[in-house]
């Protein structure tokens, strides 16, 4: 069998970096749609709940071929 390799640091800092961006933009939505209706919080979270859903959707994706 041949050896497996683990992802190089450049792709893990990549999906740092996505995953980032992932979660900023999802809250920043939120936030500005808060702001933009005068409402609590509960667009922000849910921003938060779908940027980090897609932080985990990238980042698996990209590293279920070292599994």
């Amino acid at each position: 069998m041949g050896e497996r390799r683990g992802p190089s640091l450049l792709e893990l800092a990549g999906i740092g970096v996505v995953s980032a961006l992932c979660i900023g933009a999802g809250v920043g939505i939120g936030y500005w749609v808060d702001t933009s209706a005068r409402t609590g919080a509960g667009a922000t979270f849910i921003g938060l709940g779908l940027g980090c859903g897609a932080a985990l959707a990238v980042t698996y994706r990209r590293i279920k071929r070292y599994l």
